[in-house]
């Protein structure tokens, strides 16, 4: 199989969607290198970026991944298959996609295009949704409900057959990198239970409410703190950001590595992702940002807020929906009792299972290896 992936991500930066294509290759290159040295020769892996990526950058490793530098991803592209002839081409976003197909429709038949987002009231953002559907190999989600909506959107819109539906359509859920079971035994979470917030910082995404639930909690807790880790500050809601976080209880990181994230969440116990959606679409994609699967992969109680994806990552009953400041500390007074928390732990882990790196992306590996199997029986019975 030779596959070439791409992303036009500006450079390299702990943050969702470089960490999410990163886990992505990581993962592909493990399942190549679990295979014996004789099947390892049928398989190249290719990645085209437009910043130069060393081994090893952001802790991630890599033994069958060769990446190119360009800053024409496209043309890049198209060049190294005429020498390579790719199976498949994975892009993950809209405009390079579309760009792609514009510039070399024949190359549309191997192009595996990753859908980030869509918007079903947007007529513009829907053609080009739309065009790429039409000539592309294989569409794929990062959410169930996106999948699902999408093609309820085509039957109601097109004549496309149930089969077609079912042969383009597909879901790459979004994931998070596995920790060391050794490390992760060995780290025990704060007492007092901490809660945590880690992510880009947006308006929608409620720091403003998590200020004010620890700002309740620490009146019963004089010593839990809110720690917040972030990558970046949308601009316009920077200096009412910084506000937020110079307030009594609340401690600003800035900025962690994947890794050290992640050991912080272990330490401070409780994840806290807001989700305040007020787009009109309401797209659930929304729900399933990286720190919400961060906080599940751990095994880490998450407090959120009820919305489309997260009823479908955690369940419609689940305990630990809350809706502002007020349930928040109702949530953490419950968290308190080390039984209620241990309880929780074992069902965020249970489910959260699911979305680390090896299980979430074997599908999408196994759909890969099935496809490039039948091209090459196709080749064979044409050959023969």
């Amino acid at each position: 199989m030779k596959i070439c992936f791409s992303c036009p991500l500006e450079s390299f930066k702990p943050k969702g969607n470089v960490l999410q294509f990163f886990i992505m290759l990581q993962a592909i290159d493990r399942e190549v290198e679990r295979l014996s040295p004789r099947q390892q020769e049928d398989f190249v892996l290719h990645c085209v970026l437009p910043f130069r990526y060393v081994n090893g950058m952001g802790g991630f490793h890599f033994r069958h991944v060769r990446f190119y530098q360009s800053d024409e991803l496209n043309r890049k592209i198209i060049r190294l298959d005429r020498s390579y002839n790719y199976d498949f081409i994975f892009i993950r976003g809209r405009t390079q996609a579309r760009e792609f197909v514009k510039k070399k429709p024949s190359l549309g038949k191997k192009l595996l295009f990753l859908s980030i987002h869509y918007n079903l009231k947007d007529p513009i953002i829907m053609h080009k949704v739309d065009h790429l559907f039409k000539n592309c190999r294989m569409i794929f989600f990062q959410t169930v409900p996106n999948a699902r909506r999408y093609r309820d959107y085509l039957e109601r819109k097109t004549s496309y057959s149930a089969h077609e539906l079912d042969r383009k359509i597909h879901v790459l859920p979004q994931f998070v990198e596995n920790f060391s079971s050794d490390e992760h035994s060995s780290i025990q979470p704060n007492s007092p239970l901490d809660l945590i917030v880690a992510g880009v910082i947006r308006p929608r995404y409620g720091l403003n409410k998590a200020v004010r639930a620890i700002r309740l909690i620490r009146k019963e807790t004089p010593q839990a703190k809110l720690h917040v880790l972030y990558p970046s500050i949308v601009g316009r809601y920077r200096r009412r950001a910084q506000e937020l976080l110079r307030s009594p209880g609340v401690v600003d990181h800035g900025q962690k590595s994947m890794w050290q994230t992640k050991r912080m969440i272990l330490k401070s116990g409780i994840g806290l992702a807001l989700i305040y959606d007020s787009t009109p679409d309401k797209n659930p994609s929304h729900s399933y940002l990286s720190r919400v699967l961060e906080y599940m992969g751990l095994g880490v109680p998450v407090i959120t807020t009820k919305t489309v994806g997260n009823v479908h990552l955690l369940g419609e009953n689940y305990p630990l929906f809350v809706r502002d400041e007020h349930d928040i500390l109702e949530c953490y007074r419950k968290l308190s009792d080390p039984a209620y928390y241990q309880e929780m732990c074992r069902y965020v882990s249970s489910r959260g299972k699911h979305y680390l790196a090896e299980n979430a992306v074997k599908p999408f590996w196994n759909l890969l290896l099935s496809e490039w199997q039948a091209m090459n029986e196709q080749k064979s019975r044409v050959e023969n």
